[in-house]
């Protein structure tokens, strides 16, 4: 159904998988968002993450990040609930449960060592004080976003591994971001032939991962067709997961189908947009299985669980290259990510609540 559609047609198609506002629908029905990451050196990350996806139309927003970085996620707004569940090496609190000569050397061996070998205090951290209380939240959450702001600690790393299996248990879909990208391109047995596992690499963490998995990919070749075929290639070998990869235009492939997302957005080039979007397709994506299991009266299509995904994804580029094409259009240079989040509800309300669909 969607090959060889327009943007115009795949906008309109998006619609069908749009959750529509009904008095009868009670608070958490249009998407219950976990974010989980952030630690003590990044927090701006999971807090874009969060506010897009609410901004987006979320009712739900919530942040589990490292204990120190709470507070100061804390402080960004109050529409977030903040969960201070993970641990790194570093936060004091770990002295009562590592000696000091023992964290020096697992803060000393390398990352890829410690993640394929059994670590006996690090897996008894995560199973008593990290991952009671994470499993019963995750319980909740309709999707899930993990890795952004999580840096390259091992305990931190290790709680990713332990996380993302868990999320794979309770058939969530999954979001793999920033981080949990890295870890992917150590093990990428983690999301292999899951389908609801969504990945969001920009250039250099694609060419990592299509590294990892012997996939020929050069970052001087700018043709769409190389973007897509190795897009298309690195869905394939992971077993059907949706991978969206960032660029100057978005490339959306899912086992055999691709859509190309190239609508005009900022020149402006920030840290946290990336985060902005996958906030935004959490939303979406969230919508997209409310749409296949009927939680409201759709007249419209008769669209696959893929074609939702994909047009789930292709609906938040767009959103967000139009929000940020506004952000730039009034403050230039000087705009920031926070900027472009604005814009967030303008840009959604004259995609899809319009009479008719604004020309791009």
């Amino acid at each position: 159904m969607l090959k060889n559609k327009t943007h115009r047609e795949l906008l309109h198609l998006s619609k069908c998988i749009v959750q529509p506002l009904i008095p009868q629908f009670h608070k958490g029905q249009a998407g219950k968002v976990g974010v989980i990451g952030g630690c003590e050196d990044y927090t701006g990350a999971p807090f874009f993450l969060a506010h897009s996806a609410a901004l987006v139309g979320a009712d739900l927003s919530h942040v589990i990040c490292e204990k120190l970085a709470a507070p100061v996620i804390k402080l960004y707004t109050p529409d977030l609930m903040i969960h201070p569940y993970l641990y790194e090496l570093s936060n004091p609190d770990i002295e009562k449960y590592i000696d000091d000569s023992e964290l020096h050397k697992l803060q000393s061996t390398s990352i890829e060592e410690l993640l394929n070998s059994r670590q006996p205090k690090l897996d008894e951290i995560i199973d008593k004080r990290v991952m009671p209380k994470m499993v019963t939240l995750l319980n909740r959450m309709d999707v899930i976003i993990i890795g952004p702001g999580f840096g390259r600690d091992a305990l931190m790393l290790k709680t990713l591994i332990r996380l993302i299996e868990e999320i794979r248990v309770l058939n969530k879909p999954i979001i793999l971001d920033a981080d949990a990208l890295f870890l992917l391109s150590i093990k990428p047995s983690l999301i292999k032939n899951y389908s609801k596992a969504i990945l969001t690499p920009n250039v250099v963490e694609f060419d990592r991962l299509a590294k990892a998995l012997g996939i020929k990919n050069d970052l001087k070749n700018q043709e769409l067709d190389h973007a897509v075929n190795s897009s298309l290639e690195l869905s394939t070998k992971l077993g059907g997961v949706t991978v969206i990869r960032k660029g100057g235009q978005e490339v959306i492939a899912k086992n055999d189908q691709f859509l190309v997302n190239d609508v005009s957005g900022s020149l402006r080039r920030v840290g946290g947009q990336g985060d902005t979007l996958t906030g935004a397709i959490a939303t979406y994506v969230n919508w997209a299985y409310n749409y296949q299991n009927k939680v409201w009266d759709s007249q419209e299509g008769k669209l696959t669980t893929d074609e939702s995904v994909l047009l789930a994804c292709f609906a938040a580029c767009t959103t967000v290259r139009l929000a940020s094409a506004k952000a730039y259009k009034q403050y230039s240079r000087s705009m920031q990510t926070s900027n472009v989040h604005e814009f967030l509800g303008q840009a959604y309300d004259e995609l899809f609540e319009a009479e008719t669909l604004i020309k791009l």
